[in-house]
């Protein structure tokens, strides 16, 4: 029996080396570019902050992944062998700081010596093209197929009020907010904009507008007010984009992939990405020192799972569990200096990010925690920022929003309407309090806003005033629940600086004592799901889903009721539904 169990170990052990081998040697030969070699980043679909880290790359077509472009353009600042980037811009689907990402990591790529250029489809198809346009733009050179559109159009931020609805269904939303600003509940409560609503949206739309000129007229070298204008006048056709200095040339993909692999005279082969970025067998390469990133993506739940299409900017949940275990592991990790919490959320439950909270702050005691804030780092989002050492966001960042909201909806009138009767019969004052058959009473309305909402805003401007060094009369301030950009939050003391993921490693790797030219290794949690577990919890179902998507103007009504109708987080939310259109 010994023998036979013996045997079938080395045979196992044999298998095993030689599919080590075999992969290695297919690693080795993928991986052989030649002088010369030209990377190509083609952006088409969501841009994702973590893309798939399997060899095999299953299941990332049709979107762009952050780390990986990062982990690409990073290697190939370093690289001999790369001489260029060429930028596909075909349909991508991201927000400001997303973009602001992607611009940082073509310019510091191009200020190591290396060429850039940029093909853009069309910047907008009957529809926004703002993004898109930025992103090329920070290229050295765009050209678009003659027949792309140039619209850039500005920015805007819809509201939807759908009081009228509910008034016409006979359902009745008892909700409540703690903070001036704080406005996601508008959606059921309200017929039309708030003075506060406006305020904070026209505002916000200022100033997104002014950093999406700034960006577009550094990179192309032209004044403010001649995009300024560009854009009153937009759309414009791509001729008139050529005559307007906003392109350099006219031309299909087809032409542009043939001068990118003869440019400037010089016959070269072109790699994309995400083959160039995949991860090698070299694990031990990257020196001693590592530094753990958590991601933490999406609307903020308790529990399990990861996935929900009907919330977050993609289609991903920042839950409790998963958050939990992320900064156990890299906390009882030895090998881990720091961490780096990349945030991209709206906010969600309140316990669940307090829960959350609670991680980072152990994690925190132990070794330095820099946040990193992407699209959105907003209410929650900011809620579980607060223990970090270092708040870092991008100048388009949405974040702060630090108030707290809840509610129910009453669907008697309703129910009764579709012949629906109802009773109750109940032991205690308030047993009924949460029920969708009933309104608050004046004694439970009181209850609910001053004692379950109030109570948690008083709390989170605690959170905030012990992390950000100021007063709760400074933070409630520049609370009631109002959003602010990155660039205006950093004015407001809410953030420490403006910068990209490649900052808050640099920052974090400083806190832990390591040299800045010193080489790291990244650990990315949560740990990824197989294909089969990805398979089993809908997130494959659900990037099929997300060419679907949710009209921009509509997501704040779609997430808002979404989460009103969950009974595990209808009592209190920290969360910000606002959507810019860009």
């Amino acid at each position: 029996m010994f023998k036979r169990l013996f045997r079938w170990l080395l045979r196992t052990i044999f298998v095993l080396l030689i599919l080590f081998v075999v992969v290695a040697a297919s690693e080795y030969l993928s991986h052989r570019y030649k002088p010369g070699s030209v990377l190509v980043l083609q952006l088409d679909g969501p841009v994702v902050e973590r893309g798939e880290q399997s060899p095999l790359g299953l299941f990332a077509q049709h979107q762009t992944a952050l780390n990986l472009v990062r982990q690409s353009l990073q290697q190939g600042e370093r690289d001999n062998r790369i001489v260029g980037l060429a930028i596909k811009v075909i349909d991508p689907q991201m927000e400001l700081a997303q973009a602001q990402e992607l611009c940082a990591m073509v310019r510091e790529f191009r200020g190591h010596g290396k060429w850039t250029t940029a093909y853009i489809e069309s910047a907008g198809e009957s529809g926004l093209g703002n993004l898109p346009y930025l992103v090329a733009a920070s290229a050295d050179e765009v050209s678009m197929m003659p027949q792309g559109e140039m619209n850039i159009l500005g920015v805007g931020i819809r509201e939807v009020f759908a009081r009228g609805l509910f008034d016409w269904i006979k359902v009745t939303p008892n909700f409540a907010a703690i903070g001036k600003y704080k406005s996601a509940a508008n959606v059921f409560t309200q017929k039309d904009f708030t003075p506060a609503q406006r305020e904070e949206d026209d505002a916000l739309a200022g100033n997104m507008f002014d950093q999406i000129v700034a960006g577009m007229a550094k990179d192309r070298h032209l004044p403010p007010d001649q995009i300024r204008a560009a854009i009153d006048q937009a759309p414009l056709t791509a001729e008139q984009s050529l005559k307007d200095k906003l392109l350099d040339r006219l031309e299909y993909e087809d032409q542009f992939d043939k001068r990118v692999k003869h440019y400037r005279g010089e016959k070269h082969e072109l790699i994309d990405y995400d083959d160039y970025a995949r991860p090698s067998l070299g694990w031990l390469g990257g020196g001693n020192n590592k530094i753990a990133i958590v991601y933490g993506v999406g609307a903020i739940q308790r529990g399990q799972g990861g996935f929900d299409p009907m919330l977050g900017p993609a289609s991903d949940a920042m839950t409790s569990d998963d958050m939990i275990d992320a900064f156990k592991d890299a906390r009882e990790d030895d090998s881990v200096r720091a961490v780096v919490f990349r945030v991209d959320s709206p906010g969600g439950s309140v316990i669940a990010s307090e829960l959350i909270r609670r991680a980072v702050e152990l994690t925190a005691k132990k070794k330095p925690v820099v946040v990193s804030m992407s699209s959105y780092g907003a209410s929650g989002g900011f809620w579980v920022s607060t223990p970090a050492a270092k708040i870092i966001a991008d100048a388009g960042t949405i974040t702060g929003s630090i108030g707290v909201l809840g509610g129910k909806f009453n669907v008697s009138g309703g129910a009764e309407a579709l012949g629906i009767a109802s009773g109750a019969v109940t032991r205690g004052a308030n047993a009924m309090m949460f029920d969708s058959f009933t309104d608050f009473t004046p004694a439970q309305q009181q209850i609910f806003r001053d004692q379950i909402l109030g109570d948690t805003y008083q709390y989170f401007l605690k959170l905030v005033a012990a992390q950000r060094h100021m007063t709760v009369a400074q933070v409630n301030d520049v609370a009631q629940g109002r959003v602010w950009t990155g660039q205006q939050a950093l004015q407001e003391k809410l953030i420490d600086q403006l910068g990209t993921m490649t900052d808050a490693i640099a920052e974090a790797k400083k806190l832990a004592g390591i040299g800045a030219a010193a080489p790291v290794r990244i650990k990315e949690l949560p740990a990824e799901a197989g294909p089969l577990g990805k398979l089993l919890s809908g997130q494959i179902a659900g990037m099929a889903f997300a060419q679907w998507r949710v009209p921009p103007e509509f997501a704040p009504f779609v997430r808002a009721l979404r989460m009103a109708v969950d009974r595990r987080s209808m009592i209190g939310e920290v969360y910000c539904p606002i959507v810019p259109v860009i």
